[in-house]
């Protein structure tokens, strides 16, 4: 499903995504990045362009930056915790380093279209689905396990059985 992101959300994706890049700095470490195709900046903005679009798809609260950590949760949609996962490609692999790192209820993976402002909201997986089904990958710097997007439950399945537990 694509996501048109409106022009505030996507300044306010910019201001924290440097915002949060600048937070690490000034605590004396570098932020994580294994992509040298672009900056650390770029990834967090892209990042909370992500949560930016699944927050409004499903309702829950809009994303905010998190000093130490979001404890693998990006948004909750009522008692639903849910890890925003980004991809730079439109269609890719939904990763998490290890099962420890899958810390929510469930996990949305968003990738990245031509057009800035739009987001492609690829699908979703349940923790236990996802431990079960996933495989392990190594692109290079260890292994990761790994689910191609088309293994995810469409999105929109997630968004009618949230529905329906809120309005039941």
């Amino acid at each position: 499903m694509l996501v048109k992101l409106s022009r505030q959300d996507i300044h306010s994706s910019e201001v924290m995504g440097a915002d949060t890049v600048k937070l690490c700095e000034m605590q004396g470490f570098s932020p994580r990045l294994e992509n040298d195709r672009q900056s650390r900046v770029e990834a967090n903005i892209y990042g909370f362009k992500a949560e930016f679009a699944v927050a409004r798809l499903l309702g829950a609260d809009l994303p905010t930056v998190n000093v130490v950590s979001d404890g693998g949760v990006d948004a909750w949609v009522d008692d639903i915790s849910i890890d925003v996962k980004f991809n730079n490609a439109e269609f890719g692999k939904l990763i998490f380093d290890n099962m420890d790192k899958f810390k929510a209820q469930v996990a949305v993976l968003v990738g990245k279209t031509a057009d800035p402002a739009v987001m492609r909201v690829n699908g979703w997986v349940g923790r236990k689905t996802f431990m079960e089904k996933s495989v392990s990958h190594n692109f290079g710097y260890g292994d990761r396990l790994v689910m191609n997007d088309s293994e995810l439950y469409p999105i929109e399945t997630l968004w009618r059985k949230l529905a329906e537990k809120r309005f039941s």
